[in-house]
């Protein structure tokens, strides 16, 4: 801890990420963008470092439960009909994905991948834009639990991962990525967002991260 300006800041990795504080944020682990019969993929995008991400995120998230560290488990949804899309969204979705429509509620291509999903009070947060924080309750859950870290995981890197990784650092948030619980169907976009995102923010191996929290469940 150091103190700038009068105030008590985290200065080192460990007090950043207190387990006491922090919560998970799992970003968009749903079939439309993971699944090879998802709309994503039948749109031509490569789904084959999604693979990869399902397998690094069940055996991180395993342990954070066992550390008992919250996960919050935010979705992207379409309304029917277009009702959740303005005409500046729907450009959006064409430029990250040739569609006009994915994860629609109620289709199986809004529901979470299997085994990437919510267990027993785990919260879901439903978002209908690229950060978790744009018109959603996330903040008041997150400050009303105390919570002062955010540790973001999930799909896609450049695109709602990183908005809601900086949109956290705007709500006033301590946030870190973990490194090798985050993908996308572009991986040349992905390593660049990387390269971004390593030098503005804490960006840290899954491994790592539960070694500290794993430190501090011990010490306490």
């Amino acid at each position: 801890m150091k103190e700038l300006h009068g105030k008590q800041v985290f200065d080192r990795l460990d007090e950043v990420l207190d387990p006491v504080h922090c919560a998970i944020l799992s970003i968009d682990m749903q079939n439309d963008f993971l699944h090879p019969a998802g709309k994503v993929a039948e749109a031509g995008k490569d789904v084959s470092a999604m693979g990869d991400l399902v397998t690094s995120w069940r055996r991180f998230i395993a342990r954070a439960r066992e550390l008992e560290v919250p996960v919050y488990h935010v979705r992207l949804v379409d309304l029917p009909l277009g009702a959740s899309d303005s005409p500046a969204w729907l450009r959006s979705k064409y430029l990250i994905a040739n569609v006009d429509e994915f994860v629609v509620e109620g289709t199986w291509g809004a529901e979470f991948y299997d085994g990437c999903g919510p267990l027993d009070a785990e919260r879901v947060v439903t978002k209908h834009r690229s950060s978790a924080f744009t018109g959603t309750d996330l903040d008041m859950l997150l400050r009303s639990n105390g919570v002062k870290t955010v540790v973001v995981v999930g799909e896609q890197t450049p695109g709602c991962v990183e908005a809601t990784l900086r949109d956290a650092s705007y709500h006033d948030y301590y946030n870190v990525l973990v490194e090798d619980c985050v993908a996308a169907h572009d991986r040349r976009l992905h390593e660049l967002t990387m390269e971004v995102l390593k030098a503005r923010h804490d960006v840290v191996p899954a491994e790592e991260i539960v070694r500290i929290w794993a430190r501090a469940r011990a010490a306490a």
